[in-house]
């Protein structure tokens, strides 16, 4: 999702686990990633399923959202796998294409 608030923007990855009742989000500086690159990355609490499928504005003036890509994911050893051509590593702050 892109997330435009405050004249600024960034990314949340959201993330749906099986079961769970929520997504597991970061905040990202940066999408999307070119291959070997990195970028900001920081763990926000849980947030809502809908926003799986809502755009628009951010309840109490906290802007405004885009989703800009969806699909499947998996997890392969520490990496996120979203496509065949799209992995990353989250790990101290920081998310890696690899």
């Amino acid at each position: 999702m892109r997330h435009s608030v405050n004249g600024g923007e960034h990314f949340d990855l959201m993330l749906e686990a099986p079961g769970e009742p929520s997504l597991i989000t970061w905040q990202l500086a940066t999408w999307p990633l070119e291959p070997g690159a990195g970028c900001a990355a920081k763990s926000l609490g849980p947030h809502r399923l809908a926003y799986l499928t809502y755009e628009g504005e951010v309840s109490h003036g906290r802007g405004s959202v885009t989703r800009v890509d969806q699909g499947d994911w998996y997890m392969e050893a520490n990496l996120i796998v979203l496509r065949a051509d799209l992995r990353l590593q989250i790990e101290d702050g920081t998310a890696r294409r690899v």
